[in-house]
């Protein structure tokens, strides 16, 4: 009888260890997610268009080196560790900022940092803030790139380019969305500065006329 009784509580633990399992099989596992900036779209390209511009790799300010998508409550940086960018942030950002000014189509061509080949202008920077603000408000994707454009080591202009844009809808895909278009406003204010310098205008070969005979 004794065996029989240590046989059945034996027995009534493993159907509650088999429970269990089986209970936890059911709920599903958190799983990583990655995100990547949105691609610029292409326009009509400047029939005048002319001049080389190098882009070098953008600094990353410390408090952004993460590869998490980042929330701002106030000074508090909070991380979302289930969501993280595919590649380190400020690669993703240069990649998206020579993209965005190549298909631009104002000057011929634009370079990164390792293209071979010599250039009429050189932009450097730094990201001061990328990521997602909450307010009372609302929440808010927040784009900070600090620019400097040299040409041939003169300086011709130096600022912030701050874009804020409200975002819509909830999730990481609302805010990864609202921080793409913060970027693209930022590559819009670039081509902007430039064309108001005239620099485009002066890169183009000067039209000679032959003498009149």
């Amino acid at each position: 009888m004794k065996n029989r009784a240590t046989t059945c509580r034996w027995s009534g633990w493993s159907l509650l260890a088999i429970a269990a399992l089986t209970a936890c099989s059911s709920v599903e596992v958190p799983r990583e997610r990655f995100f990547r900036l949105d691609l610029p779209a292409a326009k009509s390209p400047d029939p005048g268009r002319a001049g080389v511009l190098r882009v070098q790799d953008l600094q990353l300010g410390t408090a952004l080196d993460s590869d998490c998508l980042l929330v701002q409550h106030g000074v508090l940086l909070e991380p979302r560790p289930l969501e993280r960018w595919i590649a380190p942030l400020d690669r993703l950002v240069t990649d998206a900022l020579v993209l965005g000014l190549s298909r631009a189509r104002v000057c011929d061509l634009v370079k990164g940092s390792a293209d071979s080949g010599s250039e009429n202008w050189t932009l450097h920077g730094r990201i001061v803030e990328f990521g997602e603000a909450r307010r009372e408000g609302g929440a808010e994707a927040r784009v900070t790139i600090e620019l400097w454009l040299e040409e041939r080591g003169a300086l011709l202009f130096h600022d912030e380019f701050r874009i804020v844009e409200p975002i819509a809808g909830q999730g990481p895909e609302a805010a990864v969305a609202g921080l793409s278009t913060g970027l693209l406003r930022v590559v819009d204010g670039v081509v902007e500065r430039m064309q108001q310098r005239g620099l485009f205008a002066a890169a183009r070969p000067a039209v000679t006329t032959a003498a009149p005979r």
